[in-house]
C-alpha cells in the first residue's frame, strides 16, 4: 500500500497562527497528501486563511478539540494521520523522520517530544535531556514528563480507528488519554530523540490551562482506563491538580495544591508554586 499522509489541525479562532501551522505542514518532504483544518465554531478568519495557505477547512459547530479532530479524521483519506495544533508548528524533516520509523517498525504511534516555545521564541529549559530513541510501553505515558503535545505524534488510520479516536467528553488531557489508550491497545509506541515539534506557550486561555470541572474530567478520564491501577491514577491526579495550581493565582491555587497533597519533594511542585505566585504578582 502506498504511503499517504493526512495532517489534521483542530482550530478555534486561530487566525493569528493558522498560516504558520499549515505552511509548516505543507513545506514538509514528502509533502502530505492533504492538510485538513477543522474549525471548531470559529468566528474569525481562520477558515479563510487556512484555505489561502493551501489547506482544506471544515467549518464545524462549536464543540471542542477532540470533536474537531475526530471530524477531520472522518474526512481524511491518508493512511497515516499526523496531528498539529493550530498555534504550533513543525521543523523541516518531521514527516520524513516519522515515516522512516514506520517503515522499520510497527509501533502503536510514533512521537517526537515537543519543544515548548515561549512568546519570544525561546526554548523552555525543562525539556532538556528528556528525548531518546526507542520504544515505550503505555505506563511511560502516565508520567508528567511524558505527557504529549497534540502536535507531536503520528498514528496509522487503522490504529486511530481501533481505539475509537479521541474521547469527546473530556475537556482536558485528550492527547494524553489517546496515546495512553493507543499504546495499551496497539502495543509499544516509538520515541524519536530529535524534536521536530514546536509547542507554543502563552498565558492565553486554552484547553491545557482549563481548571473547570477538573474532578469530573478526571473521573471520565479514569473510567476509560480500567488497565491503570489505583496508585497510578492517584499519582496522575496529583500532577493534574498541580497543573491546575500552576495557572491559578495564589492564594486561590491553594485548593489545588491541597488536592495534589503538597508533593514538596517533586521539582514540578516548585515550578507550579513559582508560576502561581508570579500570577498573583501580575
Amino acid at each position: 500500500m502506498a504511503t499517504s499522509v493526512s495532517v489534521l489541525i483542530p482550530a478555534y479562532n486561530a487566525e493569528a497562527t493558522i498560516e504558520r501551522a499549515v505552511s509548516s505542514a505543507l513545506s514538509q518532504h514528502p509533502e502530505p497528501k492533504e492538510v485538513l483544518v477543522a474549525c471548531d465554531g470559529c468566528t474569525d478568519a481562520t477558515a479563510h486563511i487556512a484555505r489561502s495557505a493551501g489547506a482544506t477547512a471544515l467549518e464545524l459547530p462549536k464543540a471542542n478539540g477532540a470533536v474537531a479532530r475526530n471530524a477531520a479524521a472522518k474526512e481524511a483519506s491518508g493512511n497515516f494521520f499526523f496531528f498539529l495544533d493550530a498555534d504550533d508548528w513543525w521543523e523541516p524533516g518531521k514527516i520524513e523522520a516519522h515515516l522512516k520509523v514506520w517503515k522499520r517498525k510497527a509501533p502503536s504511534f510514533v512521537i517526537d517530544r515537543a519543544v515548548p516555545r515561549l512568546p519570544d521564541g525561546g526554548r523552555a529549559y525543562w525539556t532538556a535531556g528528556l528525548n531518546y530513541d526507542g520504544p515505550s510501553e503505555w505506563r511511560y505515558f502516565l508520567s508528567h514528563n511524558a505527557w504529549a503535545s497534540g502536535s507531536s505524534f503520528s498514528v496509522t488510520a487503522d490504529n486511530y480507528n481501533r481505539v475509537g479516536g479521541f474521547r469527546e467528553q473530556l475537556n482536558k488531557f485528550q492527547d494524553v488519554d489517546f496515546i495512553l489508550r493507543c499504546a495499551h491497545e496497539c502495543g509499544d509506541a516509538y520515541n524519536i530523540s530529535r524534536s521536530y515539534t514546536n509547542y507554543s506557550i502563552s498565558d492565553a486561555p486554552s484547553v491545557s490551562k482549563t481548571t473547570e470541572q477538573i474532578e469530573q474530567n478526571l473521573q471520565a478520564l479514569f473510567k476509560g482506563w480500567p488497565f491503570v491501577n489505583d496508585g497510578e491514577k492517584e499519582a496522575f491526579a496529583s500532577h493534574a491538580y498541580l497543573t491546575a495550581a500552576e495557572v491559578t493565582p495564589w492564594p486561590q491555587s491553594v485548593e489545588f495544591f491541597k488536592k495534589a497533597h503538597w508533593p514538596v519533594t517533586h521539582r514540578f511542585f516548585w515550578k507550579c508554586l513559582y508560576q502561581s505566585l508570579r500570577r498573583r504578582a501580575a
